[in-house]
């Protein structure tokens, strides 16, 4: 069994309602970029329990956007490779990834543990971090569900 949440940080603002959802450092294009969500938006921690080993990442840094793309980053590698290691962009925390016939293994830099998973399971639990994205950000923006690069690129499947 995979158990897998993004918990919203309190200090990112960002998750408020109240905040509008734009780049107040662009006046003259302040609607979000990849970049936006990637790298500087709507942070969270990330609940990862794989078959009872815990790879939680506590951290006030991590965009849910980041971790969907990268999550969806390596499991498109190994379609092709044996073994990737994708980061972080902000936190520069490392997954490993190594495929097998039957099942993946999974490392982190932080955790001195080691998960497996099949490749159905890490399938869903990308489909389902990209999901929880899309659905946590709009539900505190609704106006975002009309941002094209945040519906095309995390929320295609959770949009329709």
């Amino acid at each position: 069994m995979i158990t897998f949440s993004f918990w919203p940080r309190v200090e990112d603002v960002f998750w408020s309602p109240d905040v509008r959802p734009e780049n107040p450092d662009r006046p003259e294009h302040p609607e979000l970029t990849g970049a936006d969500f990637s790298v500087s938006y709507f942070r969270a921690d990330v609940r990862l329990v794989v078959h009872g080993v815990d790879l939680s990442l506590c951290t006030l840094g991590l965009p849910v956007v980041d971790f969907a793309l990268m999550l969806e980053y390596a499991r498109r590698e190994l379609e092709t490779r044996s073994d990737i290691a994708v980061e972080t962009s902000v936190t520069q925390h490392v997954f490993s990834f190594s495929r097998g016939a039957e099942a993946v293994t999974l490392t982190t830099n932080y955790a001195p543990k080691v998960a497996q998973l099949t490749w159905a399971e890490l399938r869903e639990l990308t489909d389902r971090a990209k999901a929880e994205a899309f659905r946590l950000i709009t539900t505190a923006h609704p106006v975002l569900r009309d941002n094209v690069w945040l519906r095309e690129t995390v929320g295609a499947s959770s949009a329709a």
